[in-house]
């Protein structure tokens, strides 16, 4: 197993350094349009080189490399197509349909953006702007939030006298909130979910964005969810004793507060960074798990393989505990 997460870790980085180093001499130009849609090709491979080589020494890691490329050809493919490399409109397709809604630009272009918007509102595309919320009632003591995000720019901030709301803006999918209360237990369950379907940026701005509130009163238990985009969210207000981010190509700002005992924080991370803020009277401890992750620990100092405190942490009378497992990503810790 040592041997062959060894190659897998190795191959890559001289595959890696490989490219960088041809590309810095003018040695290497790959046109990627061309060669990114074939990445199941590095699957192909890997199949043959396991009927071929059976148990032999060496051939696992060589198959786990392959794998591993052709999961992160795949990755950067499908992003890749989201930008229609014209201009400032780029288009991203969460379906598998042939459909092209991005947009084409020439001279014309402000012409062209009035034919387009008039041609796509007849078919439903008008921008939609949505509103939910749920009241707040006495007996809520405890409360699970769950975002479902495909891709879109979402923030969660501030305070509400309802149990929750969300403003939402959207053009050719739309959101769907349910809520469900359980007066047995004191306890409510709210899901803000994105519908399938076709998220574009123009001008630099993702055409899906939520803005969401909560109340400030529960425990919360908080699962976002986002596959691309922009995440702003401030927790300094709430009382958050679990969060979850599970995020793919993603900005991610995250502010926690001081509101509890012990909050724990689990971050799964693809192509992400990832900025997380911590008050200085509160003690952090962080496991972290991958490679290649850039890091930046305010305040933490190391204390064993992957795993990191602050000086604080045993006598805190506050404590964050944090499980970040990360890819090609950035982390970046805050103390404020």
């Amino acid at each position: 197993m040592k041997n062959s997460r060894g190659i897998v870790w190795g191959g890559l980085l001289v595959i890696l350094g490989v490219f960088w180093l041809l590309k810095s001499m003018n040695l290497l130009n790959i046109d990627w349009d061309l060669a990114l849609p074939y990445w199941p090709v590095l699957l192909i491979l890997a199949g043959a080189i396991l009927m071929a080589a059976g148990r032999e020494r060496g051939s696992g890691g060589i198959v786990a490399l392959l794998i591993t490329l052709a999961v992160f050809g795949g990755v950067v493919n499908k992003t890749h197509q989201a930008f229609d490399n014209h201009g400032d409109h780029w288009n991203f397709g969460w379906d598998d349909d042939d459909h092209d809604y991005g947009y084409h630009h020439d001279d014309d272009d402000d012409e062209k953006d009035e034919d387009y918007q008039k041609e796509h509102w007849k078919n439903g595309d008008r921008p939609i702007n949505g509103s939910y919320n749920y009241e707040m009632e006495d007996f809520i003591q405890k409360a699970n939030f769950n975002l479902e995000g495909g891709a879109g720019s979402f923030s969660l901030n501030g305070n509400t006298a309802k149990l929750f709301e969300a403003a939402t803006t959207s053009t050719i999918v739309g959101f769907k909130s349910t809520t469900s209360v359980n007066k047995l237990n004191n306890s409510a369950s709210v899901t803000l979910k994105m519908e399938e379907g076709n998220v574009k940026l123009k001008d630099g701005e993702m055409s899906n964005q939520a803005k969401i509130h909560l109340n400030d009163k529960p425990v919360w238990n908080i699962d976002l969810g986002i596959g691309a985009g922009k995440g702003d969210f401030d927790f300094s207000n709430y009382k958050v004793e679990k969060l979850k981010v599970s995020t793919g190509v993603a900005d991610m700002d995250i502010r926690l507060g001081d509101k509890m005992p012990t909050a724990n924080v689990d971050i799964e991370a693809g192509v992400a960074s990832v900025t997380l803020e911590i008050p200085e009277s509160v003690g952090c401890e962080m496991r972290m798990d991958g490679a290649l992750n850039a890091k930046n620990m305010e305040g933490l100092s190391k204390v064993g393989n992957g795993y990191y405190r602050t000086s604080n942490f045993d006598t805190a009378a506050k404590k964050v505990i944090v499980h970040y497992e990360g890819g090609l990503t950035s982390i970046n810790i805050k103390r404020y």
